[in-house]
């Protein structure tokens, strides 16, 4: 049989060794751009759902409280999450009940919600007054006598930190940790 002069020849249409090469060097470059850029990202949708679901479980129980027109009471939770505790910290996770006007859990039927501990690397401190324990009272007022806050930071440091701060009269505001008076992301010792 006859190749005919119409018939194109076929050519062999692999990658030269050079174009992979040159191929997995843009790879790697993309990469070394997007990775830290992703970590970043990732850090900051973990520390804004943090501060969303600390600030929006505090009104909760506000608003319970008004509802409920009874003392409402957000604690630091043990690990079984049906007891407050005055160890640890606020990222081991809380637990939001109806109390009395001491802030005490009389009966565990009046428990409303224990909240999941936060994810690792994450912590949050409290300053004196909501250090343990704040309790709202049936007009919306809190047990503060002062304005008070929650540290939250993660692996970054105080940088990035946020700060909760709550007020006398039950509101409460994510803000960023540098317009606080803290300094630091965890609680020193006296």
């Amino acid at each position: 049989m006859k190749v005919g002069a119409g018939l194109i020849r076929a050519r062999n249409r692999g990658y030269t060794l050079l174009e992979l090469m040159i191929t997995l060097a843009i790879a790697a470059i993309l990469l070394t751009v997007t990775v830290p850029a992703y970590r970043v990202q990732r850090l900051n949708a973990h520390m804004t759902a943090a501060s969303t679901d600390i600030i929006s479980n505090f009104m909760s129980a506000r608003a319970e409280s008004v509802g409920r027109n009874t003392h409402v009471t957000v604690c630091k939770r043990n690990e079984d999450g049906n007891a407050c505790v005055t160890d640890g910290n606020w990222e081991q996770g809380w637990l939001t009940f109806v109390s009395n006007s001491s802030g005490s859990l009389a009966d565990p039927n009046d428990i409303i919600q224990i909240h999941r501990a936060l994810p690792e690397g994450m912590t949050v401190w409290g300053t004196s007054e909501i250090e343990d324990l704040i309790t709202y009272h049936p007009n919306g007022l809190t047990s503060l006598s002062s304005t008070q806050r929650l540290v939250l930071c993660d692996e970054r440091g105080f940088d990035e930190a946020r700060g909760i701060v709550f007020s006398i009269i039950g509101k409460g505001s994510v803000i960023a940790a540098s317009e606080i008076a803290e300094d630091k992301c965890v609680e020193e010792a006296p």
